[in-house]
């Protein structure tokens, strides 16, 4: 698609997926929170009321304003680092909820693949907690191809395979199905129907009419540029004989990008300046893991991971003093 039309659509429904028409606009919305929520209370406190306040979308609004920049400036390092940072707060704020660790396949996942910051597979599925049977099921049946094939537990592989397979006997969106596709053909190692997945993923994603999705989003699918990268992770190069879908401005642009910069993880997408240096804080550390609860239905342990935040923000490199 003409990336002249891209911006065209980005500045044209900005207002209605409540983004960010520029870096000053991010920044200014930050500033707010800050000043209405944040302003007198004790650090430890304002950690805690972050990782709250940043959930809603904040991760997707930071990648589709890191694309937007990208074509403006014809500069792919600010998607590059957008996807970098929107790995991090999606892990930070995520949320309660009524799912285990399959909540991240359809919410970070995505993200973390584009960003080529596969150990954090490790954080979000971690091996200890299992596989994922509390959920949407295509997000566990996500969550567990992924563990399946990061992890390559001969346990799991039979209970994937059939999970996956069940699933697409079922009635389900076409992309949701496409997602599963895609990741059976990656087990298979099936090149030819990957290619082919790959674009039906993208055709798909166009015609989506899940909560929030628009014209400009609609338009780039980032799970499916992510489950190629996946793919060259895991398997080098035998990736080499994926066809690309066409005319997809992440599969042309922004994955030369990546291969010029030998797939280097991005930076921060904005470095804050006073008040606001606790963001850049949380983005400096090294991210717990999201264990879950014990009992029958086994849920994200929220509340120990944002006390491991905080510990690791303390630790980072403030006195214990000042945050009294």
């Amino acid at each position: 698609m003409d990336k002249k039309e891209l911006i065209k659509l980005y500045l044209q429904n900005v207002d209605k997926m409540f983004g960010y028409a520029n870096m000053d606009a991010y920044i200014d919305e930050r500033l707010k929170k800050y000043m209405k929520y944040c302003q007198s209370k004790k650090q430890e406190e304002q950690i805690i009321i972050w990782l709250k306040l940043l959930h809603e979308n904040f991760r997707k609004k930071i990648v589709y304003l890191g694309s937007y920049l990208a074509l403006q400036e014809k500069d792919m390092s600010y998607l590059n680092n957008a996807f970098n940072s929107a790995v991090t707060w999606g892990q930070l704020t995520i949320t309660n909820s009524s799912c285990d660790h399959s909540i991240y396949a359809w919410n970070v996942l995505p993200h973390i693949f584009c960003a080529n910051r596969f150990r954090d597979i490790e954080n979000i599925f971690p091996k200890e907690n299992g596989l994922s049977k509390n959920g949407l099921k295509s997000a566990c049946s996500i969550t567990n191809l992924v563990m399946y094939l990061y992890y390559q537990e001969p346990a799991w592989k039979q209970y994937v395979i059939e999970e996956s397979k069940g699933f697409l006997q079922g009635k389900h969106t076409s992309e949701e199905m496409a997602v599963i596709s895609t990741f059976l053909s990656l087990f298979e190692k099936d090149w030819e129907k990957f290619s082919l997945e790959l674009a039906n993923l993208c055709k798909a994603h166009k015609k989506s009419k899940d909560y929030g999705e628009n014209p400009f989003t609609r338009k780039i699918s980032f799970f499916a540029f992510g489950l190629y990268n996946f793919a060259r992770y895991l398997y080098k190069e035998e990736a080499k004989n994926i066809i690309l879908p066409q005319n997809e401005f992440l599969f042309e642009d922004f994955r030369i990008y990546q291969e010029s910069n030998n797939y280097q993880t991005g930076q921060s997408f904005c470095v804050f300046e006073e008040p606001l240096l606790l963001l850049n804080d949380l983005e400096k550390i090294d991210l717990p893991i999201m264990y879950l609860t014990a009992g029958k239905k086994r849920l994200l342990d929220i509340e120990n991971y944002r006390q491991e935040v905080v510990k690791k923000i303390q630790a980072l490199h403030y006195d214990q003093s000042s945050w009294s």
